[in-house]
């Protein structure tokens, strides 16, 4: 009975071994998602702002030309 349960027991240790693992690839994959994600937009963010900043010295300049 002991090598029965032992074994059955060394197959569930296993089978949550694999479990982990895939749930932690899982998780790395999801962080570098974030991190791509967190990355995109603040270079949107940024690409807007100098747009508005841009998009206010034309128009001062255009109020300087009337």
């Amino acid at each position: 009975m002991t090598t029965e349960y032992s074994s059955l027991n060394d197959t569930l240790e296993e089978e949550l071994r694999r479990m982990l693992v895939d749930k932690n690839n899982e998780c790395n994959s999801l962080r570098e998602t974030v991190k791509i994600l967190k990355d995109s937009v603040a270079e949107e963010q940024l690409q807007k702002y100098k747009l508005l900043v841009e998009n206010a010295d034309l128009k001062k300049k255009l109020r300087n030309i009337k």
